[in-house]
């Protein structure tokens, strides 16, 4: 076999091992993350993201296996995501914000609470927004950033306490 062929059989047996090693490791991660008192919602994506990573790795590993120079490769990697970050920066903060909702909990669904003028009973805590129903039966979704960012009152706790996520 020419050297060219046993390169290409390389990064074929890199990417194939590394699925089933992705699908394995997202499955230790998941039963890992389960045994936490982490939030469910948050185990649901790390364990999701694990595969693609794995597989991301894979990649970057069997590209050098078939001579791709990897500087190159990741110097576009960084001007592409440095981009996206920036074309996405307003998507981003409210994924944050969503991650600070989740792990500080100034609220659960089914609380009747005051965020930003806007009273009702939480319906939904998403990683985008918030979701209300207002006295009169209307659904009102709250970006996670301007929940963040608003005074929280939560009526359904013992004393009235205003607070700020």
């Amino acid at each position: 076999m020419s050297a060219i062929a046993v390169a290409v059989l390389s990064a074929a047996a890199i990417v194939v091992a590394a699925w089933f090693v992705g699908g394995w490791a997202a499955g230790l991660i998941g039963a890992v993350l389960s045994r936490t008192r982490i939030d469910p919602l948050v185990r649901s994506y790390l364990t999701r993201l694990t595969q693609p990573v794995v597989l991301a790795l894979a990649g970057v590993a069997a590209l050098a296996q078939l001579g791709v120079d990897i500087r190159v490769l990741l110097a576009l990697l960084a001007a592409a995501a440095l981009a996206l970050g920036l074309g996405l920066q307003a998507t981003v903060a409210h994924l944050t914000a969503g991650a600070i909702l989740l792990s500080r909990r100034p609220f659960n669904v089914g609380d009747t609470v005051e965020i930003a003028g806007i009273t009702g009973t939480v319906r939904e805590i998403g990683v985008y927004a918030v979701t209300l129903q207002e006295a009169d039966g209307t659904l009102t979704s709250l970006t996670n950033g301007l929940v963040t960012g608003a005074p929280i009152r939560n009526k359904s706790r013992a004393e009235d306490v205003e607070t700020s996520a």
